[in-house]
């Protein structure tokens, strides 16, 4: 781990000196406390549940620190476009055990420029069709090495290139990494609700500094030992309405299905199971395989002259 992190800080040094920004270089003792950092643990794939868990915001060591001030993930957490090309998803999930559909979709995540672990956000929740929007804080606290980097090469594209001229192995011009955060989103009036918990990102920086998502080789396939399970990125924490009313637990992320493999068992019914069941249609997930950009702001009608 050690080894891998002090790589991570070369790999986007190197990525700096090629664009040569202006602020926010790492230099040559930031790489030294590094390499003497004590290495910490792997994230457990196991907090990746419906449990409201919050890390501990004070974990975030300074050599993680210098590492989030050399790479730029907030872009990951926009709502992405998926393999179709013009077709985007939003994070989807649902309450505890109910499988009534949550989704949010964050439209904007901006990087603070005195304290890079942490990112400010603003986007919008639908929940029973009610749409409302919402700003917020995601604040990194840990960093550790992906559970294993060989999945690299299966992210697909031309991203990655080996160099097997190396006497130790083929060597990938890119490392992968699992980080945890808390996050604080508040519902922007008339909305009253307060989401509180820890979101998970699973994603890889190559050695020219562009990050992207690390997802699963193959569709429902679970990884265990992944944060995410394979998807990517997660979101599990609390629903707060106003005072007097219970919060509650919920979950959503970029692939439902393999946080809750048995969710897919009676999801779709039909030919190819292309329909949505009606137990859970009616909960909202009728348009769960269509382009349903429920975020996007309707246009203003114009008047005609």
């Amino acid at each position: 781990m050690r080894k891998r992190f002090c790589l991570f800080l070369l790999l986007i040094a190197t990525a700096c000196q090629q664009q040569k920004p202006a602020a926010h270089t790492v230099n040559a003792a930031t790489l030294r406390a590094a390499s003497q950092a004590a290495a910490k643990p792997a994230l457990d794939s196991s907090s990746a549940t419906i449990a409201p868990v919050v890390a501990d915001e004070a974990s975030l060591t300074p050599e993680m620190g210098a590492a989030f001030r050399q790479v730029d993930v907030s872009k990951l957490f926009l709502a992405p476009e998926s393999q179709s090309e013009g077709f985007k998803m939003a994070l989807d999930g649902f309450f505890g055990a109910d499988p009534q559909r949550l989704s949010l979709a964050i439209l904007q995540a901006t990087r603070d420029s005195l304290r890079p672990e942490l990112i400010h956000v603003t986007g919008k929740a639908r929940n029973r069709k009610q749409i409302s929007s919402f700003s917020g804080e995601i604040h990194f606290t840990q960093l550790a090495d992906y559970f294993d980097q060989g999945f690299l090469l299966s992210q697909g594209g031309d991203e990655f290139s080996q160099d097997t001229t190396k006497e130790g192995g083929p060597v990938i011009n890119a490392n992968a990494y699992s980080a945890s955060a808390t996050f604080r989103f508040v519902g922007n009036a008339p909305a009253t609700y307060v989401l509180t918990g820890q979101a998970l990102l699973d994603f890889w920086v190559r050695s020219d500094g562009k990050v992207g998502m690390m997802y699963t080789p193959g569709e429902g396939m679970v990884l265990e030992k992944a944060p995410t399970k394979g998807s990517g990125l997660v979101f599990t924490g609390n629903w707060q309405e106003p005072a007097g009313k219970s919060a509650r637990p919920f979950l959503v992320s970029l692939n439902i299905f393999l946080q809750s493999p048995d969710l897919i068992k009676d999801f779709g019914i039909g030919d190819r199971n292309s329909q949505v069941n009606s137990k859970y249609a009616k909960l909202g997930w009728s348009t769960y395989w269509e382009n349903d950009e429920w975020w996007a702001d309707s246009p203003k009608p114009k008047l005609s002259l």
